[in-house]
């Protein structure tokens, strides 16, 4: 009986492929994103290509839009919409009535869940239904100064194992006379210092015995303990002055004045271009444990795709991944090795091309006990405030203003209740 239906549903696939192929007009793909950067122009190339080489006679037309967001938002209240997207994961929860399930793209296509790592398809699900393919995971890294750290004595293939041995290779590192400092964590990159914070205390805010939603800052029997080890950690380093009180601490790291530093995988390509000699690694674990707080930027079909245009984007969507059999390059491998963010699909992970990159091998989290729920669980609909309006404010207080961290602690308490109100 197994049998039987493998082939009912292989000869279903099949038709399904022959009659795209087959169509005597091109199956077009509306296509919208936001991607308008560098980064931007590689997509377009890997477009083009897929509409130059697929044999099913699709025509994938994109539409990228500095105001995607803006446009996708409208469209949708209006009651209409694209064939595809490229949205964040945060859309399972903005747009889930708009958006199809993509589980069904491992049943239509030879994609298979098992090759992608399990906590960013974790990330982009919600009550089982998958609303996001993961494209682009965007995260934090550490980068270091490999010259800056041989001219220390210290050995620059290795960087610090843990926050502490930050502190200590910063100190080495300083050289006032260079205008040289150990570490670069700037005051105001809050989004950058948010993953930090989280390593070393956890989610900021989580649900309560009773389901609901509390923040995490201070409680009845204290300040979050690991949240007041970044501010005593971060004010320690500029206080000593081996970390720099500078909102722009990128730009001094690609002028060789920075030894050690948190920040995006965009760093890479700035960090090249002037010429630094570095290195890139995972964000050490901190206090909380095993955590990979990220992004997941990723493929969605919309529910006003047809089903001949939705299973025309699947096939986009699996030609990404796995190209066609004359394929030298995949796209979803050249994503990474141009544009240089670390992968999540373990094929192109895998490849020797991908490893033998040190930068994005050692970029890369395959750990599926890391948790990568960002800031809080998906019911708490107001990150964007909770990180200007209370966590930045939090570290300038401490950092610029000068409170004592418990004090700062206790009024972001009340700053994130005020939200949740």
């Amino acid at each position: 009986m197994k049998k039987a239906l493998s082939f009912i549903l292989a000869a279903m696939m099949l038709l399904s492929i022959v009659s795209i192929g087959s169509a005597e007009a091109p199956v077009t793909v509306t296509f919208w994103n936001g991607w308008t950067g560098s980064d931007g122009d590689v997509l377009i190339e890997m477009v083009d290509e897929f509409n130059k080489t697929n044999p099913y006679n699709i025509h994938v037309e994109m539409d990228i839009n500095a105001d995607f967001q803006t446009k996708i938002a409208a469209t949708f209240a209006a009651d209409e919409g694209p064939t595809m997207i490229l949205g964040a994961h945060s859309y399972k929860d903005t747009y889930p009535d708009y958006l199809i399930d993509m589980n069904e793209v491992f049943e239509k296509t030879a994609l298979k869940s098992e090759d992608f790592v399990q906590g960013y398809l974790d990330l982009c699900s919600k009550n089982g239904i998958l609303y996001v393919v993961p494209f682009q995971v965007t995260g934090r890294y550490m980068y270091w100064n490999k010259d800056l750290f041989e001219a220390a004595g210290l050995d620059p293939n290795t960087p610090p194992k843990d926050y502490d041995e930050w502190v200590e290779m910063a100190e080495k590192i300083t050289n006032p006379d260079m205008n040289v400092y150990g570490s670069g964590v700037s005051y105001n990159a809050i989004y950058t210092n948010l993953q930090v914070i989280q390593r070393m205390g956890g989610l900021f805010v989580v649900h309560d015995s009773e389901g609901k939603l509390v923040p995490t800052f201070a409680n009845a029997d204290g300040v979050n303990p690991g949240y007041a080890k970044f501010l005593t950690w971060f004010k320690g380093m500029t206080d000593k002055e081996i970390n720099p009180i500078e909102a722009d601490t990128t730009s001094m790291f690609q002028a060789g004045q920075i030894g050690i530093m948190p920040d995006g995988a965009w760093a890479s390509a700035g960090a090249d271009a002037a010429g630094i000699n570095y290195g890139v690694s995972q964000l050490p674990y901190g206090d909380a444990g095993a955590m990979n707080p990220c992004s997941v930027s990723g493929f969605s079909i919309t529910k006003y795709a047809s089903e001949e245009e939705k299973l025309a984007a699947m096939k986009f969507i699996e030609w990404w991944h796995n190209g066609f059999e004359t394929t030298e390059t995949t796209a979803c491998l050249t994503w990474s090795l141009r544009c240089g963010f670390p992968g999540y699909y373990m094929p192109a992970i895998n490849d020797a091309r991908y490893q033998a990159s040190e930068k994005l091998a050692m970029m890369t989290c395959t750990d599926n006990e890391a948790s990568t729920t960002y800031m809080a669980p998906d019911d708490f609909v107001f990150t964007f405030q909770l990180a200007s309006e209370v966590i930045e404010v939090m570290v300038e207080d401490v950092i610029i203003g000068g409170m004592d961290v418990e004090a700062a602690l206790l009024k972001a308490e009340q700053g994130a209740e005020a939200l949740l109100k």
